[in-house]
Formats: structure tokens, C-alpha cells, sequence
């Protein structure tokens, strides 16, 4: 199963599904539809090829109307048990979900510092007792300060995480007016200061995008931006098809 959308005669399902063999359709029930496709594997593997041949019938769908996706490898037991344990036992909470979407896009956005020991470098000039240890350090050899440069460091590590908490909080804050809602995702790296998907309101995307930019400009060389989207809001429906 590729997602749920709601029941419309003007679905059109025009690209393969993800083994290649037989044809997308849609299962309809109660208003809603199952996007399906039959012959499946007991499981499908996390492959390049997979994760694009999943993702090419969600796009395909999300062209015409709003969908709630599934995660690659959705397998369920018969279009029977979809009627019956999804669109029908869930039915109202799957109408909830496709109203929270309707109309918005999913985007992805991650910041990141460009060089981290320029955010080091800010940590310890902001911190008195850090640069009274860090000179303290630097008059004497490595071989004889060893636990106190790991105390350093720890302080250094605890000051930097705060320090990325911050400007995380105070890029999304900046951001929170352009947005129907914003999910925060752990960073990916310790680069990353900012992990989020956001929920935004098709006439809004351009005003979201240009607020990013500016964003961009004000941080020049010091964090960097990357937004992608369209997506399907993977980050905003839950997975009821699991439970």
C-alpha cells in the first residue's frame, strides 16, 4: 500500500508499481481510497530502487489530490483486511488526517554550521571561566594538562549543544509565522543545527521560501540552508495501517 486519499473517480494512476508487474488502483470504501498494488514481495528491501519505485506512485498521486503516505514496504494481507481494518476501523481518523493536510505542502529544511571551529571559537569567547582555562592550558604542556583539556572539552561539548539548541529554537521561532505547523527531527550530524520538516499552506510556500532565503543571506557563511519539497507529510500522519 502506497497511502490513503480521498475516494475520487478523477484518480489518475498512470506509473508503475514498485515490482514493476500489474497496476496501481485505487480501493475504495466510506470515502476514502487505498492506493494498492498486487503481486507484492513478503517484504521489500530499503534500495535504491525500491524507495524510488514507492515514491514515484506517491508523487504520482499527490499531482491530483493530497495523500497520507505509507513507509516503503507497507505489506498488508488482502484488499479484504484494507477494507476492513483501515478504511472502515479508521475511517474517521483517517478523514482527520487528509483535512490537517489539505491545501499544504511538506518541506524539509536543514541548517547547518559551515565551520565548526568558528562555533567553537564563539563558545569560548562568550564563557569567561572557558578562556581562563584555555589560556591556563596554553602555558603548559599537553603530556602534563591531560584531565584538565578533557574538562575542557566536556564544557566546550555541553556549551556547543546549548548553543545549537538556541539558534534552533530561534530559527524556527523565525520561521513559525510562514508555517501551519513545524516538526523538529534530531540533528544528523554535528554540523546540523537545525533538522525540521514544515507544514505549509500552498499559497504561503513562496513567502515560506523567501523568508528562508533572507534567513540565508543574514547567515552567510557561517550557516548553511538546503530545502527540498514538494513532499508527501510523511512527518505529519501517523501510521494507523500498523496498529
Amino acid at each position: 500500500m502506497y497511502g490513503v486519499v480521498r475516494d475520487r473517480a478523477t484518480l489518475a494512476l498512470d506509473v508503475p508499481p514498485i515490482n514493476g508487474d500489474g497496476p496501481v488502483y485505487a480501493l475504495a470504501h466510506g470515502g476514502l481510497a487505498a492506493v494498492l498494488s498486487g503481486n507484492p514481495l513478503p517484504r521489500y528491501e530499503v534500495s535504491r530502487k525500491n524507495v524510488r519505485g514507492h515514491q514515484a506512485v506517491i508523487d504520482s498521486v499527490m499531482r491530483t489530490t493530497e495523500i497520507l503516505p505509507t513507509r516503503l514496504g507497507t505489506v498488508l494481507p488482502s484488499p479484504e483486511w484494507v477494507v476492513e481494518n483501515v478504511l472502515q476501523a479508521r475511517n474517521t481518523e483517517l478523514r482527520q488526517l487528509l483535512d490537517r493536510v489539505t491545501g499544504r505542502i511538506e518541506l524539509g529544511l536543514k541548517v547547518s554550521w559551515t565551520d565548526l571551529r568558528r562555533v567553537f571559537a564563539e563558545v569560548v569567547a562568550d564563557d569567561r571561566e572557558l578562556r581562563v582555562l584555555r589560556d591556563r592550558l596554553a602555558r603548559h604542556p599537553a603530556t602534563a594538562t591531560y584531565e584538565a583539556r578533557l574538562e575542557l572539552g566536556e564544557k566546550a561539548a555541553k556549551m556547543l549543544e546549548a548553543k545549537r539548541r538556541q539558534e534552533a529554537d530561534d530559527l524556527a521561532a523565525g520561521l513559525e509565522p510562514y508555517v501551519a505547523e513545524i516538526r523538529r527531527n534530531e540533528p544528523a550530524s554535528e554540523l546540523m543545527v537545525l533538522n525540521a520538516a514544515v507544514l505549509v499552506d500552498r499559497a504561503r510556500a513562496e513567502s515560506f521560501e523567501a523568508a528562508v532565503r533572507d534567513l540565508d543571506r543574514v547567515h552567510a557563511g557561517r550557516l548553511g540552508f538546503a530545502l527540498a519539497g514538494p513532499l508527501a507529510p510523511y512527518n505529519f500522519v501517523s501510521q494507523p495501517w500498523d496498529s
